[in-house]
């Protein structure tokens, strides 16, 4: 049985929607570049296994957010993290926190695709390499990468291609090829920056169709600019504007019926 879980807005905007347990827990998150303050009092839960989109205007803070994630941040010079994000009720940014180990278990996904200038198959072997994963086990690095290719929705059109460059795929192979490299070391949560605006609409519905199948097995969180892509793919969606979290609510109710003006203005085409 489904409880209900208070979904805490920015600042004194709350609403209580359905929701399973959350995989990522944010509070009271501020966060600067320097002096700038570039997101501000984000609470926010997010539930396991769904799509979450956040979507916003350009330079409203949804890719600052989601790098807070994973700490991706961290390695820019000059920035300060205050508040609290949880993944599975541990606190990201304690003190013992592991950031490798953190980062194995969240997979990112870029804006454009970035293949290794290496084969198919050691770009999707690349990560569970490094990791130490299946050491001295060719079997089972060959049955990972094959796993994650076909989680990937790319083997059967890679698979007599694994040993050329992945530089010789079209740019939407390219970009199922990143994600399956990121599923190869078995991630829990992935984390998606704008992955198909880079590619044509039969890429684009090919990346979209992955993340309905992927959600099944993973916590997806996707920054999108298309109003349109974020109501297909998202079951709930986060509107951000000047570094503030203005609505979170099930993308349904977002998108028709949406409970403050602004987020109904954005939507609409009125601004941003």
């Amino acid at each position: 049985m489904k409880n209900d879980t208070v979904i805490t807005l920015s600042p004194d905007k709350k609403k209580t929607a359905k929701a399973t347990s959350e995989k990522i827990t944010v509070e009271n998150l501020n966060f600067y570049y320097g002096s700038a303050h570039a997101l501000k009092n984000i609470s926010i839960k997010i539930p396991e296994k769904k799509v979450t989109a956040l979507i916003g205007p350009s330079g409203c803070g949804k890719s600052t957010f989601l790098r807070t994630l994973n700490r991706m941040n961290d390695l820019i010079d000059d920035v300060r993290v205050e508040g609290k994000v949880y993944i599975d009720n541990e606190d990201i940014y304690g003190d013992s926190v592991d950031v490798v180990q953190l980062r194995k278990k969240i997979g990112m996904i870029f804006q454009k695709s970035n293949p290794f200038p290496k084969s198919v198959f050691e770009n999707v072997a690349y990560g569970p390499r490094v990791n130490g994963m299946f050491k001295g086990d060719k079997n089972g690095l060959h049955e990972v990468v094959e796993m994650s290719l076909k989680q990937a929705a790319l083997w059967d059109e890679v698979k007599d291609r694994l040993n050329e460059s992945a530089l010789g795929l079209s740019g939407g192979q390219q970009q199922r090829l990143c994600i399956a490299r990121a599923l190869a070391i078995q991630p829990e949560i992935i984390l998606m920056d704008e992955p198909a605006s880079a590619l044509d609409p039969i890429s684009t519905a090919k990346i979209e169709q992955l993340i309905h199948q992927l959600k099944k097995e993973y916590t997806i969180v996707i920054v999108t600019h298309n109003m349109q892509q974020a109501a297909r793919v998202s079951d709930l969606t986060a509107f951000f504007y000047i570094g503030e979290l203005i609505e979170f609510d099930k993308t349904s109710k977002i998108f028709t019926n949406p409970s403050v003006k602004q987020t109904e203005d954005y939507i609409s085409g009125r601004f941003g």
